[in-house]
């Protein structure tokens, strides 16, 4: 498959134009997998979703929640 999207650089664009031309780039990439007749790997909040050709979804994995405190405030030295 060959792609119509400009090449991303770090001045190429707004972020709004990135994140468009990011999500464009997810939507082919998922399509192609499903054309192949591949499983599709995924997250969806805290669990790792497969999902097979044949539409049949598992959960491989959960995430934990994360423990790690952010300080409310810090100083740059």
């Amino acid at each position: 498959m060959k792609s119509n999207m400009a090449k991303v650089t770090e001045n190429s664009g707004s972020r709004k134009q990135k994140q468009l031309l990011f999500s464009q780039a997810g939507e082919i990439a998922v399509r192609s997998i499903q054309n192949s007749n591949l499983p599709l790997t995924y997250a969806e909040g805290n669990k790792i979703f497969r999902e097979l050709p044949n539409g049949k979804r598992t959960i491989i994995a959960i995430i934990p929640e994360s423990t790690m405190q952010i300080p409310k405030k810090f100083e740059i030295k």
